[in-house]
């Protein structure tokens, strides 16, 4: 597909707050009765649909207020967020105080500070490079579409262990700050500071030379 879905909230059911939030973002889960669209019958032209699937919903503070160059940033981004490397990205929908929500993947072992509690950072060699080899792979898709994360760390990894593998995506995939603020007029550095680079602070701008010491960092 070659656009966001927007998805009415009426098909979210059992949607909770797990009492998690990102610096402008409170996360929910919820089970998404339809599912994503999965294959097109060309004759009907009908989509078949792969529900129910459980789901995250990221609510983002202030934007029933959103603003242009909000949106502008999330058109000039939203082919790579559909790239099956990063973290599946399903599309939109509006919670019932009108604020915006991004319906994204759930990933069952959730970020990669979680999972390495979890696991008490006991990870083979194996995983540790199959997670390296994903993240990596993601970040150079974002790169090859001649964009940049803008925010890398391991809150924006998302991990799910499966008996044979291991998978890490990217997530939040160049949209930080404020759903109501101006981003690219914005003098402020969004990010986890042990993963910013430190020509950043210099600069006040992101690179993918700042992208790479990011991933060096995780």
């Amino acid at each position: 597909m070659d656009y966001l879905e927007w998805i009415d909230f009426n098909q979210f059911d059992l949607v909770e707050n797990i009492n998690k939030r990102g610096a402008f973002s409170s996360i929910y889960s919820a089970v998404w009765l339809e599912g994503p669209r999965w294959n097109l019958d060309e004759e009907t032209e009908v989509w078949s649909r792969n529900g129910p699937i459980k789901v995250i919903l990221k609510r983002l503070d202030n934007s029933q207020n959103m603003s242009q160059e909000f949106i502008n940033q999330l058109y000039k981004y939203y082919k790579c967020l559909q790239n099956g490397t990063l973290a599946d990205f399903f599309g939109i929908t509006k919670d019932p105080t009108s604020c915006y929500m991004f319906v994204i993947r759930y990933y069952k072992n959730g970020n990669l500070y979680s999972y390495l509690d979890e696991s008490m950072g006991m990870l083979c060699w194996r995983d540790i490079a199959d997670m390296l080899w994903s993240i990596s792979s993601g970040l150079h898709v974002i790169h090859k579409h001649d964009l940049v994360h803008g925010n890398l760390h391991g809150g924006n990894i998302l991990v799910e262990n499966e008996m044979d593998s291991i998978d890490a995506k990217i997530t939040d995939t160049g949209l930080h700050g404020s759903a109501d603020k101006q981003i690219s007029s914005s003098q402020q550095i969004y990010g986890v500071i042990p993963f910013v680079a430190p020509e950043v602070f210099n600069e006040n701008k992101l690179t993918k030379e700042s992208a790479i010491y990011s991933f060096g960092m995780i």
